[in-house]
């Protein structure tokens, strides 16, 4: 103010403006200290295969195997990203189901590397009909919504962390 005589400009934002502000500060901050905070490759190989072989429960749900078609799905689980996430640090991730219709559900995983600025974003759909169309029953399409949005997350985690970088602590 300027001898009592000027009024301060006071800017109100939209509810949407405002949750991208907030949101945009809130990766600024993240990112600042990731830069700050570097990770190291070495110790992120020796902590996630320290976690995910620290007994046998845990070894066992770092993977999947799904019969289909005659043939097994087999491939790194939840369970395993999860660990990759802690142990790689400076991430965030998140996923969410974003619709339901009458025969799928779909959800969103994404991640981003606040160190590297490298982000992803997976769709999932996952039918929520059995082998007759018939559409399963609110508990199911729970599950269903849950099992989505784990195998986006998933996807989301290992599209920003190399594979290559996790191949070792899955074989182990």
């Amino acid at each position: 103010m300027n001898n009592g005589t000027q009024k301060e400009e006071i800017e109100i934002l939209d509810s949407s403006t405002a949750l991208s502000v907030i949101n945009r500060v809130e990766i600024d901050s993240l990112t600042a200290t990731a830069k700050q905070y570097p990770r190291s490759i070495k110790e992120f190989k020796r902590s996630a295969m320290e976690l995910a072989t620290l007994d046998e429960e845990t070894a066992a749900s770092m993977f999947f195997s799904l019969p289909r078609a005659g043939k097994n799905i087999q491939g790194m689980s939840v369970r395993m990203a999860e660990v990759c996430q802690s142990c790689f640090g400076n991430m965030r991730s998140e996923s969410d189901v974003v619709s339901i219709d009458e025969k799928y559900v779909t959800a969103m995983g994404s991640c981003i590397d606040l160190e590297k600025n490298v982000a992803t974003r997976i769709r999932v759909k996952r039918r929520i009909t059995d082998k007759h169309g018939k559409r399963f029953n609110d508990d199911m399409i729970g599950v269903t919504s849950n099992a989505a949005c784990s195998i986006a997350l998933r996807e989301a985690i290992f599209k920003v962390i190399p594979r290559a970088l996790v191949k070792d602590i899955y074989q182990a």
